[in-house]
């Protein structure tokens, strides 16, 4: 299975990279990129069957000018190509597909595509169909626009009733979301442990360590709304999504992808990207702003945490502690491994808890990978 992995991706190091003016596909050092095809499948909301070969390019460059010349319509940072790429000159040549995993939403943070990931037995998961991200209460028109055009119908969202309350989600007018409330520790539980006077860093990683425990443990149900709602939009985009978009969602990131085989490896390196595609200082305002002193008059929430909590976010001259924030606002191996450990401690591999506790069936399983993984 490792060999047709190898095979499949054509050697490790193919991606496409976003600069000011569009796009660069990047290789391995050791290939010579004249002896590959590339094509076009996918962008700003159209696919094109057959692909488009792209003969033009420099040096693998895809400028937006180009691209909105081959794809017939407007191309901007947005537009999200998918491009596959194919060795010359041999019939049943391995084809990859490549795109760029983060979309840079002009405010949602952590928007991105958790598709292109290789299976262990060399399939690649679909880019364009599987989303993640953060909140969604302050989508500019161009990104309600972006969701229209990668044909989003599906909404799962984590947050609990006053945080959705707090931020609707802006969407497509013909976009419902699915309100999938999971509530395995909040901020506000968080902020009231840790003291004010010193950031315990090991007391914030054991709280989410023990909130991705939870997450295996408790809310089993919830996951397998997620799955149903998947199972259900096989001819569209989906998101998935909770307030920052890295715990909550990360699990269930977790459960897909177990479910179409990928690694806990890989698993992992998409959890950690939180890291690179959270801009801390515009989410700190955001926390400001919902913790602020107009959070103790919400009846959705208990006044006497919510204030217990406030004096632990702040500092000793009464700033709001950035420090605790930018702690809490990043991910750790550590956190989603509790979760991987709890499984494999209590339910067995992830498949076995997928087919236990969730309760997927392997007409279930073969149903997701149809849909969900390249032919």
């Amino acid at each position: 299975m490792l060999l047709m992995k190898k095979q499949q991706s054509l050697d490790e190091g193919w991606a496409l990279i976003a600069d000011d003016n569009g796009w660069k596909i990047t290789h391995p050092a050791s290939t010579d990129p004249d002896n590959y095809n590339v094509y076009l499948e996918r962008c700003a909301g159209k696919s094109f069957a057959p692909a488009i070969a792209l003969t033009e390019t420099t040096h693998l460059a895809l400028p937006y000018s180009y691209l909105s010349t081959v794809a017939g319509s407007d191309v901007d940072a947005l537009s999200h190509p998918v491009v596959s790429v194919q060795k010359k000159h041999q019939v049943d040549s391995s084809m990859i597909r490549i795109a760029c995993r983060h979309i840079a939403m002009s405010a949602t943070a952590n928007f991105r595509d958790y598709g292109g990931y290789f299976t262990q037995d060399g399939r690649q998961v679909k880019w364009s169909k599987l989303f993640r991200t953060g909140h969604m209460g302050e989508m500019s028109r161009r990104d309600i626009a972006v969701l229209s055009q990668l044909n989003i119908q599906t909404v799962c969202d984590f947050r609990r009733p006053e945080e959705a309350t707090k931020q609707p989600s802006l969407l497509p007018q013909d976009v419902e979301p699915t309100a999938i409330p999971i509530s395995p520790g909040s901020a506000i539980d968080l902020f009231s442990a840790i003291s004010d006077k010193a950031i315990d860093e090991a007391k914030i990683d054991a709280f989410m360590q023990d909130i991705n425990r939870d997450l295996v443990r408790n809310h089993q149900s919830s996951y397998r709304s997620m799955f149903d709602r998947l199972l259900a939009a096989a001819e569209s985009g989906s998101i998935i999504h909770c307030s920052a978009g890295k715990d909550r969602t990360g699990f269930g990131g977790l459960l897909l992808l177990s479910a179409l085989g990928v690694s806990d490896d890989d698993i992992m390196a998409d959890y950690l990207l939180t890291n690179q595609y959270v801009k801390i200082e515009r989410e700190i305002a955001r926390w400001q702003a919902n913790y602020g002193a107009a959070e103790a008059k919400d009846s959705s929430v208990d006044s006497e945490k919510v204030n217990a909590a406030r004096a632990a976010m702040k500092d000793h001259q009464g700033d709001f502690n950035h420090q605790a924030l930018a702690v809490i606002l990043r991910v750790k191996a550590s956190y989603l491994q509790a979760a991987i450990d709890t499984i494999r401690q209590e339910f067995g591999t992830n498949i076995e808890y997928l087919e236990q506790q969730i309760g997927l069936t392997s007409s279930e399983f073969n149903r997701l990978k149809a849909y969900y993984l390249y032919p």
